[in-house]
């Protein structure tokens, strides 16, 4: 949906939970799951807010394999508060994700 946007959250998020740090493998695997992970939540808003109409304006822009900047330009669009929500859900993931971490560095 937002790569530039995605990946800036999974590498903030990563260094936020201490695992900056840890080998480039492990790194690499959990950027990618959180990062898919991300994609989920935002395309969950997407799918609860769009139209109809925009549902099937949204299945052309796929067909066609619009660029990120189309994407993000169609959701502003047709998504009222689209950055507030996305913001929202980030956050809430986030928070999700550091007590998660947090409870696996205490049990280790």
């Amino acid at each position: 949906m937002q790569p530039d946007l995605i990946s800036t959250f999974v590498t903030e998020l990563l260094k936020k939970a201490g695992l900056d740090d840890v080998p480039r493998d492990f790194y690499d695997e959990y950027s990618q799951k959180i990062g898919v992970e991300a994609q989920k939540r935002l395309g969950m808003i997407a799918i609860r807010e769009l139209t109809p109409d925009a549902v099937d304006e949204f299945g052309k822009l796929m067909t066609d394999e619009a660029d990120p900047k189309t994407l993000a330009e169609f959701f502003k669009k047709n998504i009222p508060d689209y950055e507030k929500k996305v913001e929202e859900a980030l956050k809430e993931f986030a928070d999700e994700f550091l007590t998660s971490a947090a409870k696996l560095k205490v049990s280790v």
